[in-house]
């Protein structure tokens, strides 16, 4: 029974390793995940990873998850340090911190083992994901003033969309950029898209200048089906609160209002809430069939694999015994 046990936990171990959540599954899941550091004085409503380091003065997460539910999970798994003079609440979560933990934590369970959480892995699979994303065949337009005057804008989805992705690409000058927009808001177009993707190109994002989302975008409805994907954008500085999910592997992020859906980015200084309208859109993905080098999907094991893991188990085994 003793070696049963054994070959069963090392058959165990690896299944768990080779059946990790992709970038859709795991947008689906966490509300926030940051490649690198952050920086927060305010609050996650869902659960966070961060693969670096965390401060601020005092920082809130899970605060919309209920508690003494051992289904939620970690609120919060910290790949590095949690630095000195940082508070973190968890309301009533558990929390991961793997390095150095130099600050306090107001929590009913704080661990640092976080060897379930491949930090790297995470990171390749959001970079590739994104550039998976930008490479979409646009078929959907935003429809911005003709005549150089003040109005409203439009992501008008196109009319053969049906129930697939509708692809928007813009630029950061002709939307965020664009002070002629008074308002922008999303035209369905008698359409159904399973998710609606906006890429955004350029590396200096900025939308002080742009006017306020009003409408269908406002609803959780359109939030949780939307992914804004800055695919190359190094830096971006938001004062007005932006609905849906939000995508920035490379990307300085700093938020002043609300983020209305997940956030992935490389570092992030946290000055607004983000909040739990998590991604629930439906985006076919496939790196093979697009023959593409983006190694997001990780083939579930089969039984052969487990039957290999616990042969060599046995093996050790009885080397061990010898």
């Amino acid at each position: 029974m003793k070696k049963l046990n054994t070959l069963m936990g090392v058959a165990l171990t690896c299944y768990a390793h080779f059946s990790l959540a992709g970038p859709i599954e795991t947008l689906n899941e966490y509300n926030l995940v940051v490649l690198n550091d952050l920086t927060s004085t305010s609050e996650v409503e869902g659960k966070t990873i961060v693969a670096g380091d965390l401060s601020g003065s005092a920082s809130n997460y899970g605060t919309h998850l209920a508690q003494n539910d051992s289904s939620v999970g970690s609120v919060l798994v910290v790949g590095s340090d949690l630095s000195s003079g940082t508070t973190v609440n968890a309301n009533g979560h558990e929390v991961i911190i793997a390095g150095t933990n130099n600050g306090n934590i107001n929590s009913n369970s704080v661990s640092n083992d976080a060897s379930q959480y491949d930090f790297d892995l995470i990171k390749s699979e959001f970079i590739n994901f994104s550039g998976y994303l930008s490479e979409l065949a646009v078929n959907s337009v935003l429809l911005t003033s003709s005549n150089n005057q003040p109005s409203a804008a439009s992501f008008n989805v196109g009319d053969s969309v049906g129930n697939d992705p509708a692809v928007f690409n813009i630029t950061s000058e002709s939307f965020f950029e664009n002070n002629l927009i008074q308002q922008y808001d999303i035209d369905l177009n008698g359409q159904s898209p399973s998710t609606i993707i906006i890429n955004v190109s350029g590396e200096m994002i900025n939308d002080s200048n742009l006017g306020n989302a009003v409408g269908n975008i406002t609803s959780d409805v359109f939030r949780e089906n939307i992914i804004w994907n800055f695919f190359e954008a190094t830096e971006i500085d938001l004062v007005k609160q932006i609905n849906g999910s939000v995508l920035a592997p490379f990307a300085d992020l700093t938020n002043a209002t609300p983020i209305e859906g997940s956030l992935v980015v490389n570092n992030f200084q946290q000055n607004g809430e983000v909040h739990d309208a998590l991604f629930t859109g439906v985006i076919s993905y496939d790196p093979d069939a697009n023959n593409s080098t983006y190694p997001v999907k990780v083939p579930e094991p089969s039984m052969f694999f487990i039957l290999l893991t616990a042969l060599a188990g046995m093996m050790m085994w009885n080397r061990s015994k010898s």
